[in-house]
């Protein structure tokens, strides 16, 4: 019985990839901001395309001006921080369209975003889509990585975020 309900907040504390692509070391990233995790700890992806779902079961909290940045805050008041690209802000979102509402209640692997990825590939300085948890850095979280190299929007879980 205790188990189930262990594995229940588990499953609530997994975040899956937003997005097809590759798993790239957030460390790795070439913008001081993220890799030197000042947002937060998280991860990137090198998409293959321009869909955008959710990570996680939850509700929608930020979307920025220009679409490219989202917030989905899970049941255990985890966000995830989406940001695609960088130096995106200039693009001002006309290559972005949001697919949901603030406030809106999402499932993990609902469209979120839909990009022009070959605009961004050509125009941003990266196309990296970033992936952060900036509201677990001075709580009492670890975070335990998946082995995810190859991922799939939606269904490949990167990692969990477990209290200590």
């Amino acid at each position: 019985m205790f188990k189930n309900i262990h594995q229940k907040k588990t499953d609530a504390n997994s975040i899956f990839t937003p997005a097809d692509g590759n798993f790239v070391s957030l460390e790795t990233v070439p913008d001081p901001i993220f890799s030197n995790k000042l947002v937060g700890e998280g991860f990137a992806i090198n998409p293959s395309n321009g869909n955008i779902v959710s990570p996680v079961t939850g509700e929608v909290t930020h979307i920025s001006h220009t679409n490219h940045v989202m917030t989905i805050r899970n049941s255990e008041d985890i966000d995830v921080l989406i940001h695609i690209g960088l130096e995106t802000a200039s693009i001002k979102g006309d290559y972005f369209k949001a697919i949901v509402t603030m406030g809106q209640s999402v499932q993990k692997g609902d469209p979120l975003i839909e990009f022009d990825l070959d605009y961004l590939n050509k125009n941003a300085f990266s196309s990296l889509i970033l992936v952060i948890l900036p509201n677990i850095k001075n709580k009492n979280y670890s975070i335990i990585w998946q082995d995810a190299v190859t991922l799939a929007a939606g269904e490949t879980k990167v990692l969990s975020v477990v209290e200590r």
